[in-house]
């Protein structure tokens, strides 16, 4: 066999491989099971990057569905959060008119019984 040469990784044409296993001293069945395997070799790796790249889109999708789950979560949160501050704030008024309103009728009380 010849040099070590490095073998294409990249969709390679019949004829480059056959050049390829020639310069590696190949001929006949050999050459034809070199070109045959290379082309299997090719086959393969490009199916792998295919579901390599598939899985990465579903991982992206995934990961995008996430996060939109997360800022919904945190989108709630907040409108719950607000309207809790703003029944708190409407709580207080009342229970502050209600002081008020006992204080009044208990002055009026206090002057009713010192007249």
């Amino acid at each position: 066999m010849a040099s070590a040469t490095s073998i294409p990784t990249l969709t390679t044409s019949v004829q480059v491989l056959k050049e390829l296993g020639e310069q590696m001293g190949l001929k006949g069945i050999e050459l034809r099971d070199f070109i045959k395997e290379q082309q299997d070799a090719e086959r393969e790796e490009r199916t792998k990057q295919r579901e390599y790249e598939m899985k990465q889109r579903e991982y992206e999708k995934e990961n995008a569905k996430l996060a939109a789950e997360e800022q919904d979560k945190q989108r709630s949160f907040e409108q719950e959060k607000s309207k809790v501050e703003a029944d708190k704030l409407v709580f207080l008024k009342e229970k502050q008119e209600q002081e008020l309103q006992i204080e009044k009728d208990r002055q009026a009380h206090e002057n009713k019984s010192t007249a």
